[in-house]
């Protein structure tokens, strides 16, 4: 599968989508392995009361409310990943182990939505462009301007990537005279490697530190004065 966008100032291009829309296997196994660890986050991190952490009705496989606030303090402390798999608290089986595993390379970051379809999104932070395809819903369901920015965690999984599932809007909409120096950028990155699949993003991911924030301070200040508001959930 293929991205195809306009780049800015030029031609039409095709990015390769390694893997997009989850099937109902694909959905279980990884919703079932993303709650467990996020129910094992929380229990190590102490972020929540363990019994507000439940299962949005008509869509059990996805855990909602303050799941977003557990998983925001997961990928900020990605090492938990390597305690979840090698003691495996929650037995869950190996192929949820090995779905697991490579989420210790996730990568929590603030990204510009280039373009979108059904399919999959083009994301750009301060050094690449990311492809990123579909999971249960429509890529761009949670798209609501192009350009926008957003703090997503993405994750490798069945060779492409995908979103953790939390999605928190920091800018629907740049003002008038940010949008040139977006499309400017993004014609520069598309010089570089588009990130399109999990080996490529696990690669990304062992390159940042356990101790470092991508997100400015001015954005993580808003997202923590969201979660303890209430205002995020």
């Amino acid at each position: 599968m293929s991205l195809h966008w306009q780049t800015p100032n030029g031609p039409v291009t095709a990015v390769y989508v390694p893997y997009s829309h989850m099937d109902d296997d694909d959905a279980r196994l990884f919703y079932d392995t993303i709650n467990a660890l996020l129910v094992y986050a929380n229990e190590r991190l102490g972020i929540v009361d363990p019994g507000a952490l439940r299962e949005r009705k008509g869509a059990p496989c996805m855990l909602y409310e303050h799941g977003g606030q557990v998983a925001d303090m997961l990928w900020r402390n990605r090492w938990l990943v390597d305690d979840f798999v090698r003691d495996n608290p929650l037995h869950l089986s190996q192929e949820q182990l090995d779905c697991a595993r490579p989420w210790r390379w996730a990568l929590r970051d603030m990204f510009t939505v280039v373009q979108a379809n059904e399919d999959s999104v083009l994301y750009m932070n301060r050094t690449h462009l990311f492809t990123v395809g579909a999971s249960q819903d429509p890529a761009d369901s949670h798209v609501h301007h192009i350009p926008s920015l957003m703090l997503l965690t993405l994750l490798p999984f069945k060779g492409g990537i995908v979103t953790s599932g939390m999605t928190i809007h920091l800018s629907q909409e740049p003002a008038s005279w940010a949008v040139p120096l977006i499309a400017q950028q993004a014609k520069e990155l598309a010089e570089r490697t588009v990130i399109a699949a999990s080996g490529q993003l696990i690669a990304y991911g062992r390159r940042i530190s356990d101790d470092e924030n991508l997100v400015t301070e001015r954005f993580q200040r808003e997202v923590d004065r969201g979660f303890a508001s209430g205002l995020l959930l």
